[in-house]
């Protein structure tokens, strides 16, 4: 039992060690292609409960053959498919904490491109509806654009004013000159105007995605829970080094198997926490708690699914 010990603890030092780089952790647990492809399809799959379902789902055959330990010898193959398993659903574990942790970067939506023809918009409509929003909403004159905005039309203004004033005294011959450095001028002014404009529809746009969306898992507040996927890593490591160590001695480690099984609360004990973490962040954001908490699950699900599909493509390819 103490090589156990030693071979658990020194498995869990080297994944820790490597757990905060992407790279590094797929290099330290090395995850075949193909396996990692299939995680992706068992997660796409997990449409109840997202990444809970999956973490359950991946536990479950793992305990029923430590319970058949009990009764009889496991085959090293079945000792080792089970191990193979704990593999890619700790990763799945540390994947998910890099991305509490913001060490590895969400999925974004790419960007839609919306055209709003303001490069045609005469200037008086922009005014317009700009004076419109201001009227119907007065503390949108510290928006950054409105401001700037209005700025500009001060500025056209006063430089109008000056052009009328000393156009009279000009010289037929410097008329040319001097009215194209003014057009100069009130072009880069409508040029400033039609692009704060430009802001502010592109940020009615996005609001407007973002309440049809209802939820956005990259602005959840997610670094509490990273404690929580530590634990859970930590757990399932060491079921794994016990497995590890049973294929590769094959005599007299029934004990240890049975041992572990007997003490599979903990590792269960973890994953029921999870969407009970979920809850109490949905609480403090004032989300309905129930709805926000299957969309986190199912938000995981997506990121890790997608990273672990990339992740399979590119070393297929490599």
């Amino acid at each position: 039992m103490a090589e156990l010990e030693k071979r658990i603890s020194g498995d869990w030092i080297e994944i820790r060690e490597k757990s905060n780089d992407f790279h590094a952790l797929l290099e330290a647990l090395a995850p075949p292609p193909d396996e990692m492809a299939a995680a992706a399809g068992r997660l796409r799959h997990s449409v109840e409960q997202g990444i809970v379902e999956f973490k359950r789902v991946s536990l479950s055959p793992v305990l029923v053959a430590l319970e058949t330990a009990r009764y009889r010898t496991l085959a090293a193959e079945d000792v080792a498919a089970q191990e193979q398993s704990l593999t890619l659903l700790l990763l799945v574990i540390l994947l998910q904490r890099l991305l509490c942790a913001d060490l590895l970067p969400m999925a974004r939506p790419a960007d839609v491109k919306h055209d709003f023809g303001v490069d045609s918009l005469q200037v008086n409509t922009i005014l317009a509806d700009v004076n419109a929003r201001v009227k119907g909403n007065t503390a949108l004159r510290a928006h950054t654009a409105v401001k700037n905005i209005l700025m500009q039309v001060q500025r056209y203004n006063q430089e109008n004013q000056k052009m009328r004033q000393l156009l009279p005294a000009i010289k037929a011959e410097m008329r040319t000159s001097f009215l194209t450095n003014f057009t100069k001028t009130f072009n880069e002014i409508i040029g400033s105007i039609r692009r704060n404009y430009l802001v502010l529809l592109e940020e009615d746009a996005a609001a407007e995605t973002a309440r049809r969306e209802g939820f956005s898992l990259a602005l959840m507040p997610l670094k509490d829970l990273a404690p929580l996927l530590a634990s859970q890593a930590k757990e399932v490591a060491r079921f794994r080094s016990t497995l590890a160590h049973a294929r590769e001695e094959k005599y007299k480690t029934r004990e240890a198997l049975v041992h572990l099984y007997d003490g599979r609360q903990a590792v269960v004990r973890l994953i029921e926490e999870e969407p009970k973490s979920y809850r109490l962040i949905c609480q403090r954001t004032g989300q309905s708690i129930d709805a926000c908490s299957l969309s986190m699950a199912a938000g995981f699900r997506d990121e890790i699914a997608g990273i672990l599909e990339k992740q399979g493509r590119r070393e297929e390819t490599g």
